[in-house]
């Protein structure tokens, strides 16, 4: 592939992804996908076939930005507080740089079941909670916290982080934050989660 049409084809990638997540799959058409990247519909599938291929690619990119620092935060031998402040941190910080994500994600795993599922599984979900499930093991047999399985502390933690970025809106319109004072909301639930995960667990 030439350099030309690399930069067409990653061309094409940003657009495509632009759409999809302000858009969704069902709103997103090839054409718009051509207009935006300057170039025409033929050419959009003469790189990706189709928009559910070229929706696949940007789905699992996407998915796999917000989880694969997640990942690589609970291979790491770190205390299990310090792995839930910086899965928090992480987190928090790769929604707000794009909080169009969370709601991407959710919304197309109702209405597209049948292509989301399927190209998750490469995502290695039993090493990493089977990780956290031995740390979560250590603290306690060490008297530190009451037993919680490694899939629900994960939910609890996701739910804390995902919430406020999918409730923005409402934040903002209704209920008298600005977008300088949610911003500073967020940054303080950095810390806030932390601790309102450990005393849950803590003994």
């Amino acid at each position: 592939m030439t350099v030309s049409e690399q930069n067409k084809e990653q061309s094409i990638l940003e657009s495509a992804r632009s759409l999809f997540l302000s858009k969704g799959l069902a709103g997103t058409s090839m054409h718009d996908i051509a207009v935006q990247a300057g170039t025409t519909k033929s050419m959009v599938n003469y790189y990706f076939r189709s928009k559910e291929r070229l929706f696949a690619r940007i789905f699992r990119e996407e998915f796999a930005h917000l989880f694969a620092s997640i990942g690589a935060i609970i291979q790491q031998d770190l205390p299990l507080k310090e792995k839930i402040r910086q899965i928090v941190k992480v987190d928090l910080e790769k929604l707000m740089s794009m909080t169009e994500l969370p709601m991407f994600i959710m919304s197309e795993l109702y209405r597209n079941p049948e292509i989301i599922l399927k190209d998750l599984d490469h995502v290695p979900i039993k090493k990493i909670t089977s990780r956290l499930e031995e740390d979560i093991n250590a603290e306690v047999k060490a008297g530190l916290i009451r037993y919680m399985d490694a899939k629900e502390l994960m939910i609890n933690i996701q739910s804390l982080t995902i919430y406020p970025i999918l409730a923005k809106p409402l934040l903002i319109h209704r209920m008298g934050h600005t977008e300088k004072s949610f911003n500073q909301l967020m940054e303080k639930r950095k810390n806030d989660i932390v601790e309102f995960i450990w005393n849950s667990i803590k003994v």
